[in-house]
């Protein structure tokens, strides 16, 4: 499928969960230099906080309560802020708001991977993950139901008053693992849910400079199986996630939509 010129995806990020590295500081001074050489010099350690749950219960059959640990967290972004690498011990992301296509998109990620797995040999993958957010804005004199089928407008354009949120959720469990197709409706400015926004690069101003009623696909493939690492079949995985958002997408926009994005 083509690439369109003012494609409606304003943020992706893949994810490839691995084996724990209990101590990742330690390969921090060959790791950094790797990625500021592939052009992500701006970094960033944080201390994140984890609450961990017992599976276990006390003596007595009493439960044990929750504990709070902490997990380093480090953060490669680019010059301009918009990418950015997020490592932490037993995961690696790469995040942008300034998207092109899938090829160089994977193409990044799997070359941040290799520094990883040069520096440390990773052993197995536990979770590959790849999400993307659309946001489906109507130009003047448009209406929603131009760009997105009747499956996910949801009742506003049936009852009386002004449409303030509206949420279809579809989960499919597909060859390549399973995939998460969201659409909000909503008015305001283009954001971030909430588990983003704390690491996501900043938002291109295309998408916040209107302030009105709007959609997002949020698309959310994954596939949680452990397997020998392999970048080789990292791509292969990665590949079969991404063909199950472009279905979810194309099963979801318009011909008009499709029409309007692909104009200069």
């Amino acid at each position: 499928m083509s690439k369109f010129n003012r494609a409606p995806v304003y943020f992706a990020v893949a994810q490839i969960q691995f084996n724990p590295i209990l101590d990742l500081d330690n390969y921090l001074k060959v790791i950094q230099p790797a990625f500021r050489d592939l052009g992500f010099p701006d970094f960033k350690h944080e201390a994140v906080q984890r609450v961990i749950f017992p599976f276990t219960t006390a003596e007595g059959g009493s439960p044990v309560a929750p504990s709070i640990a902490s997990q380093s967290r480090y953060i490669f972004g680019n010059i301009g802020g918009t990418e950015s690498f997020v490592l932490e011990n037993n995961s690696l992301g790469f995040q942008t708001t300034s998207y092109d296509v899938f090829p160089t998109f994977s193409a990044t990620l799997l070359k941040g991977l290799n520094i990883l797995h040069s520096a440390i040999v990773l052993s197995f993958v536990e979770r590959i993950g790849i999400r993307y957010l659309d946001a489906v804005q109507p130009n003047n004199n448009e209406t929603l139901a131009d760009y997105l089928v009747s499956e996910v407008l949801g009742l506003s354009g049936k009852l009386n008053g002004t449409a303030a949120h509206s949420e279809s959720v579809t989960v499919m469990n597909n060859d390549a693992g399973q995939m998460v197709s969201r659409v909000i409706i909503t008015s305001g400015k283009v954001g971030f849910p909430i588990e983003i926004g704390a690491t996501a690069p900043k938002i291109n101003p295309r998408f916040t400079a209107t302030n009105g009623l709007h959609a997002i696909l949020d698309t959310d493939s994954s596939l949680t199986q452990r397997f020998e690492f392999s970048i080789e079949e990292v791509t292969k995985r990665l590949s079969s996630l991404k063909s199950e958002v472009s279905k979810s997408f194309y099963a979801t926009v318009t011909p008009h939509a499709q029409k309007i994005w692909s104009q200069e």
